[in-house]
């Protein structure tokens, strides 16, 4: 009986040891893209590129979840199909392998317009200001194109 219980164990452990290491593979990185709540501009939802690749658009109080290779990877947003000043809009993160990073976006209002601000964050700094937040629905939609 206690053979079985300790094999049980050991499978329960496997199995999800392997779910874990299948959202994140040793040759890839994960970029966290996240909006706070903010009352400005709450109701735009900004289009997040990856490469020039589009994900979705980000609603706020949200975040995203992208698995990418090794390397120099750029983030950048648009509003409303149209390029808004490249270099506010515009961040480039430099992933290693299993590495983790966290890209806080903020909207900055003036009086003649509004802006997404990209900042890189720690991993500490990303985890608590996302605690609160929900996955994008978009989520499902990046899952399917990795």
């Amino acid at each position: 009986m206690r053979k079985i219980f300790f094999v049980f164990i050991l499978f329960t452990y496997l199995s999800i040891d392997t779910k874990a290491n299948q959202t994140q593979p040793g040759d890839s990185a994960v970029i966290y893209i996240y909006r706070g709540g903010q009352a400005g501009g709450a109701a735009a939802n900004w289009a997040m590129f990856v490469d020039e690749t589009k994900l979705c658009k980000l609603s706020n109080n949200k975040f995203i979840r992208v698995v990418v290779k090794p390397g120099k990877h750029t983030i950048s947003a648009k509003i409303g199909g149209v390029g808004m000043f490249k270099k506010e809009t515009e961040l480039d993160v430099e992933a290693e392998a299993g590495g983790e990073y966290y890209v806080a976006c903020n909207i900055k209002q003036s009086i003649t317009r509004a802006r997404l601000e990209m900042i890189e964050v720690t991993k500490g700094t990303g985890k608590k200001q996302m605690e609160k937040m929900t996955l994008d629905n978009c989520q499902e939609d990046i899952d399917k194109k990795d």
